[in-house]
C-alpha cells in the first residue's frame, strides 16, 4: 500500500479516536429495534462496548496497521467481552450479530468521506476500506466463537446435572437403596447409568439395590446390555440386586433382544420388592 493511502488510513484512525462517543450514538440510531429491547438493561455498558471497537481499530489505523499482533489480540478480546455481555444478558447470537452491519456502514461512510477529501481513487477507497473490514470480520469471528464456546460449556454443565438427576440412587435404609429409572435410555445415558450407579453404590456402602423400571418407556439393546453388565458388576462388589416394575411390553422386548436376567430376582412392583426384602418393611 502506497504512502498516500497509509496517510488516509491514519487520518481515519485519528477520527475514530477523536469521535468514539459520536460514532457509538450513530450505532444506537442504526441499531435494530430488537437490540434496543435486549440491551436497554444497561445502556452505558453497551455504549462502552460500541466505543471500544472504534477505539481499538482507530489505534491500529493510526499506527498504519503495523503492529497487527497487538491489534488482532485487542479485537479478539473485544469479541470475547461482547459475547460474555450477551450471554449474561440473554441476548441471542442472531440478535447480537445484527449490530455488525451498522459498523460496516459507518466505516464505509468515514472511508468514503476521507478518501474524497484526500482525492483518492475509487480503487484506493476500496483497498483502504478492506483494511478495516478485515478487523470487523475478525471481531465477528471472535464474538461468534466465544459465544458458542460459552454456550457449549453451559450446555455440557446442564447435561451433566441432568444426568446426575437421571441416576438417583436413593438410600432407604442402611446398606439398602432404590434406583428408579425414568424416561428413555439412550446409549450415552445407559453408559452414564452404569458408571454412576457403581460409584454411588460404593459411596453408600450398599449391600442391596432395587432397580425399578416402572418409569422406563422403552428398552433397547444398549440399555439392556448395560443393565446386565451393571448387575454383574454390582454382584462382584458384593451387592445383591433385584429388578422391579418390569412391564409385559418391556419383558417381551428383552426376550426378543436375547438378553436374560435369570440370575436376578424380579418383582412386578417396587412395593413388592420392598416388602420381600428382609431388611426393610413398609
Amino acid at each position: 500500500m502506497d504512502s498516500q493511502n497509509l496517510h488516509t488510513i491514519q487520518k481515519i484512525g485519528e477520527y475514530l479516536l477523536q469521535h468514539p462517543h459520536t460514532l457509538s450514538e450513530k450505532m444506537e440510531q442504526h441499531k435494530p429495534s430488537k437490540l434496543h429491547a435486549a440491551f436497554n438493561t444497561n445502556t452505558n455498558d453497551v455504549k462502552d462496548l460500541l466505543e471500544e471497537l472504534f477505539i481499538t481499530i482507530g489505534k491500529g489505523a493510526v499506527e498504519s496497521f503495523t503492529n497487527t499482533d497487538t491489534l488482532h489480540a485487542s479485537v479478539e478480546e473485544w469479541g470475547k467481552k461482547t459475547a460474555d455481555y450477551c450471554i449474561k444478558n440473554d441476548v441471542s447470537i442472531s440478535s447480537a450479530l445484527t449490530i455488525m452491519p451498522p459498523y460496516r456502514d459507518i466505516f464505509m461512510d468515514i472511508t468514503e468521506k476521507q478518501c474524497n477529501e484526500d482525492q483518492r481513487t475509487i480503487r484506493d477507497a476500496f483497498d483502504i476500506y478492506s483494511q478495516f473490514e478485515t478487523f470487523l470480520d475478525e471481531a465477528i469471528y471472535s464474538f461468534s466463537h466465544s459465544f458458542l464456546h460459552e454456550h457449549i460449556i453451559e450446555l455440557n454443565h446442564a447435561k451433566t446435572q441432568m444426568q446426575e438427576i437421571s441416576v438417583p440412587v436413593v438410600p432407604i435404609k442402611q446398606e439398602t437403596a432404590v434406583l428408579p429409572l425414568i424416561g428413555d435410555m439412550d446409549d450415552e445415558r445407559s453408559e452414564f447409568l452404569q458408571r454412576r450407579t457403581l460409584e454411588r453404590a460404593t459411596e453408600l456402602e450398599l449391600s442391596y439395590l432395587i432397580i425399578d423400571l416402572s418409569g422406563i418407556n422403552t428398552i433397547n439393546t444398549w440399555f439392556a446390555q448395560h443393565l446386565n453388565q451393571l448387575i454383574d458388576a454390582l454382584k462382584l462388589l458384593g451387592i445383591d440386586t433385584s429388578i422391579s416394575g418390569m412391564r409385559p411390553e418391556l419383558s417381551q422386548t428383552i426376550v426378543q433382544l436375547g438378553i436374560s436376567f435369570k440370575h436376578v430376582t424380579k418383582y412386578l412392583t417396587l412395593e413388592q420388592a420392598l416388602l420381600q426384602h428382609s431388611a426393610y418393611s413398609i
